[in-house]
C-alpha cells in the first residue's frame, strides 16, 4: 500500500508540472509584448498596464495611467536592449541638463543612477510615450497652493477655492511680498555629456564616479516678510502603486527636487517675477506668473512598484499667479508694517534728499564715457547668488519689472558713495511710532492743523497698488451717548508709494487745551477703494472677498498701530515726545492770592522795636506760580514756589505794599488739570514799602510773613516752561 502511494503521489507531481508549464511562457513574454506595441507607438490602454510580470501579486484594482506623459516598465527584453542602444529611459527626461536636489531621503543611490550606475533600467527598459499635452488627470494632482511666512501663524491658500461653476480660483497675488532665500540648499550638477564612438553612436555610460552626499549649508534667517510657496500635490488614486520609493518634480527651467513617494505631499516654489528662468541651480523649483507646468514622475530605482512598472511621469498645470482679465482681479497680499512704520509728527514736513552735486540731477540720461568700476560680486559661485538674481526673481519689493541690470545702464549701487542718514537727536522731540505707546504734545499743533500721520519703511516702495487703511482720532476723557467722543469726519486714508501722509485736521470742536486722545490706524481690507491686503488680514477676509454679497467693511478692521495722545497745558512741546522723555514738567502760571489772615514781623534798621501786624481779609496780589506737573496723572507737585507782590491794608491809614518770594501749596480744591484754585497757606519773605496816610512814610523795611490764602489761577495754554516758551504759535522743530 505504501509503494502504491508514492506512487500516485509522484504521478499527481508530475501532471500538475505539465499541465503548469504552457502558462509560464505566456506570462514571460507579456513584458516583451508590452514594449514591442509600445515601440511601434501604439499607447498602452489601461487594462494592458495593469499586466504584472511572474510572482508579483494580483491587484485588486488595476491601475490606470491614463493621461501620463510616460510610463517605463521592466524587465528588459529585446525592445528593452534597442531602448538602451539608444540611451535608455532617464529617471529625468534630461538627466543632461537638470539640476536635482534630493530632501528626506539617502541621495547617493539616486545620483549614482543618474550617473550611469547600476539600478533597475541600467540593463534597458521599455518607455512608452503618451500623451505630450495637458490632460485633466494630470491637471488634478494639484490641489492647493499655499503661502507662509515667519509672522503667519497657518499657511494662507492664494489658490484652490472652488468658484460657483466649479473653477479654482486664484485669491490672492502674493507677488509684493519678499522672496525666501534657498542659497543653503545643495544640488547636483547635471549629468556630464555621454561620449560617442567613432560611428557616432553613444558609448556605454562610465560606471560613475563616487558619490558624495550633498549637505545643505546653515539657513539664512528669513526676513518677516519672506514669503514660501507651497504646492500641495496628491498622486492619482487611479494609478496609486504602494510600492513607489521616491517621487521627482522637475520644472520647465531646468530644476529637479526628488523626495520619498507619498500620495499627498507638499513641493515648495519660487515665484520669478519677472518671468525669466535664469541660470537653474537645484535649489527649489521655479513658478511664473503667467502660469507653467511641471513633471511629477513617482519612480523605484531596486524593484518594480507592481507588475513591471519602473517608473510614470505625468505633466501638471500651474495657474497664473496673477489676474489680468477679470475686471474685479484677486488682490495683492501686503506685509504687515512694522511697529516704526507708522509714525505721527507734527514737525516741518521732511524735504527731498538733494542729487549728489557732481552727479546728473535725477531721472536724466547717464553722460557718455568710461562707467566707474562694479564692485565685486560676493564668494561663494554662480549657484550661490542665482535664486535672487540670476534666477529672474527680483529682490524684495521689486515687483513685476525687469531685472535692474537690463533697465538701468546706469552703474550699480554698490559703487555709488553711501550716503548718510542726517543724524537724529533722540531726546528731542520728534515723529513718533503708533505702537500702541503714550506720547505728549502741547495743544497748538492740533488746533491748527500741522500734525499727519506717515507711513514710512522701505516696504511702502513696493505698493504698486492702493492700500485702504482707516483713522479713528476719538477723545476718551469725556464722552458723549456713553462713548468717546469722535474727532475726525472722514478717516479713510488710500495709501500710495507717491502719497503716504495723512494730514490730520485742524481740532476745534470738542477740544481743549487739556485733553486725552486715542489715535488709532486700522486696516480697511473689504474697501471698494484698495486693491491691496495685508498679511494678518487675507486669511479672515478670503471669504467676504470671493463672496457675491459684500461684507461689513466697519467689522472686517483690524487695529494696526495706535497711540494715546496727552495734549498738557503748558507743559507738551510743538512735537511729540514720550511720556518718559517728557517725565514732569515744570510749569508757570499767574495765580491771585487773597490773604484771610496774615500774620507778618518787619524791622527797620532805624526802628528798633519790631512791628507785628494781625489783620484779616487785608490784602491781595498777584504772582507768577512756579511748579512741577505730571501730565499723565494731570497733578502738580503739592508745593509751588511764587514770586510776586500784593496790596496789604495795616491800619490806622498805612498801606503796605509787598513784594516777596514764597511757597504756597497746589491742591486744587475746584476742578482738575489747569486749574490751580486752591487753599492753604501762603509764606515768604521780602521787601515792603508802607505809607502813611497820617504821617510820614515808613519806608522800605524787610517783611517776613505767614498767609492763609485762597489762590485763584488756571494754568492756560498760551505759556510753557517745559525747555522753552511758546506763545500759542507753532514754531517747529
Amino acid at each position: 500500500m505504501s509503494a502504491r502511494r508514492s506512487a500516485m503521489f509522484l504521478s499527481a507531481v508530475a501532471l500538475a508540472a505539465a499541465l503548469a508549464a504552457p502558462a509560464a511562457a505566456p506570462a514571460q513574454d507579456e513584458p516583451e509584448t508590452d514594449a514591442g506595441e509600445a515601440e511601434d507607438g501604439a499607447p498602452a490602454a489601461g487594462p494592458a498596464s495593469a499586466r504584472s510580470a511572474t510572482g508579483a501579486p494580483p491587484m485588486a484594482v488595476p491601475a490606470d495611467f491614463g493621461g501620463s506623459l510616460q510610463v517605463v516598465r521592466a524587465p528588459a527584453g529585446t525592445a528593452g536592449a534597442a531602448a538602451s542602444a539608444a540611451g535608455g529611459p532617464e529617471i529625468f527626461p534630461d538627466a543632461r541638463r537638470v539640476w536635482m536636489s534630493v530632501r528626506d531621503t539617502d541621495p547617493v543611490p539616486i545620483e549614482a543612477a543618474r550617473r550611469g550606475g547600476r539600478w533597475l533600467c541600467s540593463g534597458g527598459c521599455a518607455a512608452q510615450t503618451g500623451d505630450p499635452g495637458q490632460s485633466p488627470v494630470g491637471d488634478q494632482i494639484l490641489r492647493s497652493i499655499k503661502l507662509q511666512t515667519p509672522t503667519l501663524p497657518l499657511p494662507l491658500t492664494v489658490w484652490g477655492r472652488l468658484s460657483e461653476d466649479g473653477q479654482r480660483l486664484l485669491d490672492f497675488d502674493p507677488v509684493l511680498l519678499g522672496r525666501r532665500s534657498y542659497r543653503h540648499v545643495c544640488a547636483y550638477r547635471p549629468v556630464a555629456e555621454t561620449a560617442r564612438s567613432p560611428s557616432g553612436a553613444p558609448a556605454a555610460p562610465p560606471s560613475p564616479e563616487r558619490v558624495d552626499a550633498c549637505r545643505d549649508n546653515r539657513p539664512e534667517p528669513p526676513p518677516a516678510d519672506a514669503g514660501e510657496l507651497t504646492l500641495g500635490m496628491q498622486w492619482p488614486k487611479q494609478s496609486e502603486m504602494a510600492d513607489f520609493h521616491y517621487l521627482a518634480i522637475v520644472d520647465s527651467c531646468g530644476n529637479a527636487r526628488v523626495q520619498p513617494f507619498q500620495r499627498t505631499f507638499t513641493v515648495p516654489v519660487l515665484e520669478v517675477a519677472s518671468g525669466a528662468c535664469g541660470r537653474p541651480d537645484g535649489k527649489v523649483l521655479r513658478v511664473f506668473p503667467g502660469g507653467g507646468w511641471l513633471r511629477v514622475t513617482a519612480f523605484n530605482l531596486h524593484a518594480p512598484a507592481a507588475g513591471n512598472v519602473v517608473n510614470a511621469t505625468y505633466r501638471v498645470t500651474i495657474p497664473p499667479l496673477e489676474n489680468l482679465v477679470e475686471s474685479n482681479p484677486a488682490r495683492l497680499l501686503f506685509p504687515d508694517p512694522l511697529a516704526d512704520d507708522l509714525k505721527v509728527d507734527c514737525g516741518p514736513m521732511p524735504i527731498a534728499p538733494r542729487a549728489d552735486p557732481g552727479g546728473p540731477p535725477p531721472g536724466s540720461a547717464r553722460p557718455p564715457g568710461p562707467r566707474p568700476p562694479a564692485a565685486a560680486r560676493p564668494s561663494g559661485g554662480a549657484a550661490a547668488g542665482q535664486l535672487q538674481g540670476g534666477a529672474g526673481a527680483l529682490p524684495a519689493g521689486a515687483g513685476r519689472r525687469p531685472p535692474a541690470a537690463a533697465q538701468d545702464p546706469s552703474p550699480p549701487l554698490a559703487a555709488l558713495p553711501p550716503r548718510r542718514a542726517p543724524a537724529v537727536d533722540p531726546s528731542r522731540p520728534g515723529p513718533q511710532p503708533l505702537a500702541h505707546g503714550a506720547v505728549v504734545i502741547s495743544p497748538a499743533p492740533l488746533r491748527l492743523g500741522n500734525c499727519r500721520i506717515r507711513l514710512t519703511g522701505q516696504t511702502k516702495h513696493r505698493l504698486v497698488a492702493p492700500l485702504a487703511l482707516h483713522v479713528s482720532l476719538t477723545r476718551t476723557d469725556q464722552m458723549r451717548g456713553g462713548a468717546p467722543i469722535e474727532l475726525l469726519q472722514d478717516g479713510t486714508w488710500i495709501v500710495t508709494p507717491s502719497s503716504a501722509e495723512f494730514p490730520l485736521p485742524p481740532l476745534a470742536e470738542d477740544f481743549d487745551g487739556d485733553a486725552r486722545l486715542r489715535l488709532a490706524v486700522f486696516s480697511d481690507p473689504l474697501s471698494p477703494l484698495g486693491k491691496v491686503v495685508l498679511l494678518s488680514d487675507a486669511g479672515r477676509v478670503a471669504s467676504s472677498l470671493r463672496s457675491s454679497e459684500p461684507g461689513d467693511p466697519e467689522r472686517a478692521r483690524r487695529l494696526v498701530g495706535s497711540v494715546a495722545i496727552h495734549s498738557v497745558p503748558l507743559c507738551g512741546e510743538d512735537n511729540f515726545e514720550t511720556l518718559e522723555a517728557a517725565g514732569s514738567c515744570f510749569r508757570a502760571y499767574l495765580t491771585v492770592p487773597a490773604m484771610l489772615a496774615t500774620l507778618q514781623v518787619t524791622r527797620a534798621p532805624w526802628v528798633e522795636k519790631p512791628l507785628v501786624t494781625r489783620s484779616v481779609l487785608s490784602a491781595v496780589g498777584v504772582a507768577l506760580a512756579i511748579d512741577r506737573y505730571d501730565p499723565v496723572e494731570r497733578r502738580a507737585f503739592p508745593v509751588a514756589a511764587q514770586l510776586g507782590g500784593f496790596v496789604q491794608t495795616l491800619g490806622e491809614g498805612r498801606i503796605g505794599l509787598l513784594g516777596y518770594v514764597g511757597v504756597a501749596p497746589t491742591v486744587p480744591i475746584l476742578g482738575s488739570g489747569g486749574n490751580t484754585t486752591s487753599f492753604g497757606f501762603l509764606a515768604g519773605l521780602g521787601l515792603e514799602y508802607i505809607t502813611n496816610e497820617a504821617g510820614p512814610d515808613e519806608g522800605l523795611k524787610p517783611a517776613a510773613f505767614l498767609s492763609a490764602v485762597v489762590q485763584v489761577g488756571q494754568a492756560a495754554p498760551q505759556v510753557s516752561t517745559s525747555g522753552r516758551a511758546s506763545f500759542g504759535t507753532y514754531a517747529g522743530e
